[in-house]
């Protein structure tokens, strides 16, 4: 029962992403089209930041897909990483064409244009709108993490085109058109910046850096005084597999005693792992005081 509970909910989380998907994607490219039209550098500039959002939906959207599928004996972490490297190449091409568009609005900045400032706001009166209705069909399931950053994007979204709604009403009925591209601007630096965090972040990940939220020295520390039958440790290895698992592994130096006198010792570090710093995956490796592994192990 809890099964078929767990995939019909899965189902619907699958389901309220793909209609973000689509309203999100569909009004970046009428954004898109609106800002040439209308010669606004902050309707183009907008439109690459929604186009930045879709592919976090879909992200989220492969990443509950990729979940479903298990790990094989090619690929025996399953395809936990690939929502990790897609989100990596978004931000790198994200930046790329944003760095573009900051080129054209400091131009425009130096060279101010007219610009259909009645588009400009209605624009951002249907963008209020859109991202209102996606943000709605992602609240019934906010319990998912994947969920609630797709909702984070798409109430950024929602304060971006507050903002461009009374850049365009001012140039409406004041004329001040270097609003435009300082407003274009400021949604240019703004992307670059989430870019950048994106493209940190999974690259932290698929270069397998220990968890930014974990002190490397505070689990080594907690592992070595867990139990007075720790004696020594070392090749402490802690990295991230996907969303919500997290792998450790070490070698532990115990005295000189029968394996399955420290099996309590294993399964009480293993739960004590997970429930202080959420590690999914433990392996231990147990090393007797007196034949520790070292440089000279694989020497005969």
């Amino acid at each position: 029962m809890e099964v078929r509970l767990g995939r019909i909910n899965l189902n619907r989380q699958k389901q309220s992403l793909v209609l973000a998907i689509i309203l999100n994607l569909s009004f970046a490219l009428g954004e898109l089209l609106a800002g040439l039209f209308a010669n606004s550098l902050t309707l183009i500039s907008s439109s690459l930041h929604d186009l930045s959002d879709s592919g976090a939906l879909t992200i989220a959207y492969f990443g509950l897909i990729m979940a479903q599928k298990r790990p094989s004996q090619k690929r025996t972490f399953g395809y936990k990483k690939m929502r990790i490297l897609i989100a990596f190449l978004n931000a790198f091409i994200l930046a790329v064409l944003t760095f573009i568009i900051l080129r054209f609005a400091i131009l425009r900045l130096i060279h101010p244009a007219t610009v259909q400032s009645s588009v400009l706001w209605l624009v951002a009166v249907i963008g209020i709108m859109v991202n209102g209705i996606a943000v709605l069909s992602l609240a019934r399931d906010r319990t998912s993490i994947s969920i609630r950053i797709a909702m984070l994007h798409l109430l950024d979204d929602f304060l971006s085109w507050i903002a461009i709604l009374i850049g365009g009403l001012m140039m409406q009925f004041l004329r001040w058109y270097i609003i435009d591209p300082i407003l274009s601007i400021g949604i240019s630096l703004y992307v670059i910046y989430g870019a950048y965090k994106i493209f940190r972040e999974s690259a932290s990940i698929l270069i397998d850096s220990t968890p930014k939220d974990l002190n490397f020295e505070v689990v080594r520390q907690f592992v070595l005084n867990f139990s007075k039958d720790v004696i020594d440790l070392h090749d402490l290895h802690i990295w991230t597999i996907g969303e919500g698992e997290r792998a450790l592994m070490a070698h532990i130096v115990v005295a000189d005693n029968l394996i399955s006198s420290y099996h309590q010792l294993l399964s009480r570090l293993e739960c004590a792992l997970k429930q202080e710093f959420q590690i999914t995956h433990v392996t231990l490796e147990l090393e007797c005081d007196k034949c520790k592994s070292g440089e000279n192990v694989c020497k005969f």
